[in-house]
């Protein structure tokens, strides 16, 4: 019963059924952001311990804090995007990466995925979240089907992701790169998620002897 559990696990994952979260530090940065039942006080302080803002007292910032804290609670959608666009647009440059995510949060829930892998594309730009981004923003473009722009971002992140992120990489990868006719590539990242996943050998086997069976 484990093992097909487990199975159906990585299934899951692969077919894109998973959960919306890519990675456990994505979802702490979504949940400390969104707006939904927190005060204009906890996102105000969400959003600059998010952003690494240690002197947000200043008056300046402080109030950019304030004002991308209110824009996160207000009712009508259409209008805090366009608040959180023009913020992420002209904002002081280390808050516009929670605007992005803001953005990158509600466009994946309103299935607009050419919009979402562009706020995924400019969150991307700040180093530090340089890989999650680069997930968001191909988990977009494969639910847009977009499979071979997926390939190609998620290709470039394995070059220097840490071991942690390596397995969600692989799993939309070989994805990807079957939907897109790689079959080689698909191959060989369901052979790199079997050397890291215990319990779903099987499944990985049925994957991989199918694929070769059409290379």
């Amino acid at each position: 019963m484990e093992e097909r559990n487990a199975t159906n696990d990585i299934l899951a994952t692969i077919e894109q059924e998973m959960d919306s979260d890519i990675h456990p530090l994505l979802k702490k940065i979504l949940d400390n952001i969104k707006p939904i039942g927190i005060t204009v006080g906890g996102i105000v302080m969400a959003v600059a311990v998010y952003s690494g803002v240690t002197t947000y007292q200043e008056s300046q910032r402080e109030k950019a804090v304030s004002e991308l804290g209110v824009i996160m609670t207000m009712a009508d959608q259409t209008a805090r995007i366009e608040k959180l666009e023009a913020f992420a647009a002209s904002g002081p440059k280390e808050l516009r990466s929670a605007a992005q995510l803001e953005l990158a949060r509600i466009f994946m829930d309103q299935n607009d995925y050419e919009k979402a892998a562009g706020a995924w594309r400019s969150v991307g730009q700040s180093s530090d979240i340089r890989v999650i981004a680069g997930l968001g923003e191909a988990k977009a473009l494969i639910l847009k089907g977009e499979y071979a722009k997926a390939v190609e971002i998620l290709s470039g992140l394995k070059k220097d992701a840490s071991q942690e992120f390596l397995p969600a990489i692989s799993a939309n990868l070989a994805f990807a790169a079957e939907k897109a006719g790689q079959i080689d590539l698909a191959i060989s990242e369901y052979e790199a998620l079997k050397s890291k996943e215990s319990g779903n050998e099987a499944f990985l086997d049925y994957k991989i002897g199918t694929l070769k069976s059409k290379s």
